[in-house]
């Protein structure tokens, strides 16, 4: 995880049901998915060395296997990101880091969101996935509110900007 705790020790708890929610989401069963909670600075490293990419990000995905029912990747997550970001759409820090997380996973189980043609469809799962989480202000407070009401931030690349 990371070297500071998180906020709340349930946090723990949370991240892990929201990876076991996202697979099952996308039919995966059996697997394992690792999660480092990080900062700004060392997701901005990550991002450098392993995607050529200069910048803070908020979650960064690595798939290793996808072969259903088996499931396994890493996730890197910022909570600094998500600290700023929950901070400006107004919403919980811990659903903003969950969101990252649901994403991350999504992302392993073969979903993506890079063309606007597919993009939908990741925002969709993401919902449906945060609402069985039982974070039902997510039509509110998810993706689709801070891509419509928040001008991107050029200096950081996160998922809904």
């Amino acid at each position: 995880m990371t070297d500071d705790p998180l906020p709340e020790p349930d946090w723990y708890d949370r991240i892990r049901s929201a990876v076991t929610h996202a697979s099952a989401f996308r039919g995966y069963s059996h697997g394992e998915i690792g999660v480092r909670v990080t900062n700004d600075a060392e997701i901005r490293q990550i991002n450098a060395r392993h995607l050529d990419h200069d910048y803070e990000t908020d979650v960064i995905s690595f798939a290793y296997a996808d072969e259903p029912p088996t499931l396994e990747g890493e996730l890197v997550v910022s909570l600094e990101t998500a600290q700023r970001v929950a901070d400006r759409v107004g919403w919980s820090v811990e659903n903003e880091l969950l969101l990252y997380v649901v994403h991350g996973t999504l992302h392993i189980a073969g979903m993506d969101d890079l063309e606007d043609d597919v993009r939908q469809a990741m925002r969709d799962a993401e919902c449906q996935v945060m609402q069985s989480l039982g974070i039902k202000d997510i039509v509110h407070y998810g993706p689709d509110r801070v891509e419509v009401n928040i001008k991107p931030d050029h200096s950081s690349s996160e998922t809904r900007s």
